[in-house]
């Protein structure tokens, strides 16, 4: 273990895993204008807290790509780049009457730093180790965090909570069911990965569940987990089994025979 432990220090000294820098630079660009965007919709003032989302933007959609390229290279490490920089917009869409106005006003804000800045940017420091540190040891310190979690936090209503997301969102069934099928995605290709994304994520949903739902409690706690949401939604594509050209048996004969 120890030895595969710095063979994979050793592969991201040599290769960081990152897409082309004229796609980095894209996403960078693209996860700005979406702070700028959840701003002027919004309606947040200008301020510190603009800025320092502003400056985190490019650092979170990199740690995303960085992510997704350790997770299925370079092509995936786009798209989760993408996923993320759309999430608040797409996000929007999920949820329906008086609960709107707190997305709009809370949630939407607090996941690209607009709010709740620290929380956010916590989040994205642990996206950041997830991708330097070896995937064994990131996947222990996932699934350490998710049994604390659980000693602390779970006893809560579930069912209570079940009944926020059907009052709120549009399919409380696919809220229950998509990360799973996400999950299973990712492990499927990088089984200690996903152990350390979704211990993460099992933190804060843990932690979330004990919040007000009505003041947005429980998705203003997902807000430090953004970038691995992304990932995970766009790990949903690693279940479709990746398609393979078969030679014709013409192709595969001996042009010398």
């Amino acid at each position: 273990m120890v030895s595969s432990a710095h063979a994979e220090l050793r592969d991201l000294t040599l290769r960081p895993p990152l897409p082309a820098p004229g796609a980095l630079l894209g996403l960078a660009v693209l996860s700005i204008a979406s702070v700028l965007l959840v701003a002027r919709h919004a309606g947040t003032s200008f301020g510190w807290s603009t800025v320092a989302a502003i400056a985190l933007a490019p650092v979170a959609v990199t740690s995303v790509a960085a992510l997704g390229h350790r997770a299925a290279g370079a092509r995936f490490a786009v798209a989760a780049g993408l996923v993320y920089a759309l999430l608040p917009f797409a996000g929007r869409l999920y949820f329906y009457g008086a609960f709107l106005d707190t997305y709009d006003h809370r949630v939407m804000p607090a996941f690209v730093g607009l709010e709740r800045t620290g929380w956010f940017a916590l989040g994205v420091v642990v996206c950041i180790a997830t991708v330097v540190l070896p995937e064994r040891v990131a996947a222990a310190l996932g699934l350490l965090g998710a049994v604390a979690a659980a000693i602390a936090w779970i006893d809560v209503s579930w069912s209570d909570l079940f009944g926020q997301f059907h009052e709120t969102t549009w399919s409380p069934t696919l809220l229950s069911f998509l990360p799973l099928a996400a999950t299973i995605g990712l492990a499927i290709r990088r089984p200690w990965l996903a152990a350390a994304v979704t211990g993460w994520l099992a933190v804060l949903v843990l932690r979330g569940a004990n919040r007000a739902y009505t003041g947005g409690g429980f998705w203003l706690s997902l807000a430090a987990a953004a970038p691995q949401i992304a990932l995970l939604l766009t790990s949903v594509a690693l279940l479709v089994p990746p398609l393979r050209l078969r030679r014709s048996p013409a192709l595969r004969r001996d042009p010398a025979s």
